[in-house]
């Protein structure tokens, strides 16, 4: 019985920690090429083609990041412990998120093979000094219909990241061409 439990908190602790560890980025370095918000876009959805959530880890702040940049709040007198906690949950929602989008992308019979990204456009905004942008990519399926992804980005230290409402939007609306009278 003894060794029951004793390989249960083991278990316990390996599961847990590979937890910890996937959503703390502060061990890897943040990417230098987050600076350019084409490159991030670009990226991302190659990335996305790859429908691993952990391939969206370089463009997701690194928990030194999130410190800094909550230090600056008034939620800034928090324990260490409930920032980390924030920090997991924004990881885990933005995971939720990535689902959602993929299972839409899959019941709307898109194969990302035969994707090719038409176009990205950017809405870019300002909000109590913090500089954001909503990111658009329009990709083409089979060389015919075209649809939109989209995700807010933030600017963090001169560099941009993915933080929210990372989604399906749906197909972009073909206007019919009218045939000519004669």
């Amino acid at each position: 019985m003894k060794y029951c439990c004793l390989v249960l908190i083991l278990v316990a602790n390996v599961f847990g920690g590979y937890a910890q560890n996937e959503a703390d980025t502060s061990v890897s370095k943040d990417c230098d090429s987050l600076k350019s918000i084409n490159w991030l876009a670009d990226s991302a959805y190659r990335s996305f083609r790859t429908e691993r959530f952990s391939s969206l880890r370089t463009f997701y702040h690194s928990y030194q990041t999130y410190k800094l940049l909550i230090d600056t709040s008034i939620a800034g007198g928090q324990t260490e412990y409930t920032k980390f906690l924030m920090y997991q949950t924004r990881w885990n929602y933005l995971r939720i998120q990535y689902t959602k989008m993929i299972k839409k992308i899959h019941n709307a019979g898109i194969k990302w093979e035969k994707t090719v990204l038409d176009s990205v456009y950017f809405e870019r905004g300002v909000d109590h000094g913090l500089r954001f942008a909503y990111v658009y990519w329009v990709i083409k399926y089979n060389g015919k219909r075209k649809h939109i992804l989209s995700a807010v980005t933030v600017e963090i230290n001169d560099k941009w990241y993915i933080m929210d409402e990372l989604k399906y939007v749906g197909i972009v609306p073909e206007v019919k061409k009218k045939k000519k009278k004669k």
